[in-house]
């Protein structure tokens, strides 16, 4: 794992929703329409600059520095 996956805050999808203004449902099709294979193995998704990624088959979603800033 790299240092941003170890310190990243991980929200579940049906809590970063809102928080984006779209329903979960939503969101979850953006992710996998976007989802590739990371270098670990895992599945990622980005979409601006909101990062996906499937722990134990949900999807978590982290922040990037312009939505935190």
């Amino acid at each position: 794992m790299n240092k941003q996956t170890k310190t990243a805050r991980w929200y579940p999808l049906r809590d970063a929703a809102p928080m984006l203004g779209v329903s979960p449902g939503a969101l979850r099709k953006a992710l996998e329409r976007r989802a590739k294979r990371a270098p670990d193995g895992g599945t990622e998704a980005n979409v601006d600059g909101v990062r996906g990624r499937i722990f134990t088959n949900r999807w978590r979603i982290s922040f990037g520095k312009a939505w935190t800033e």
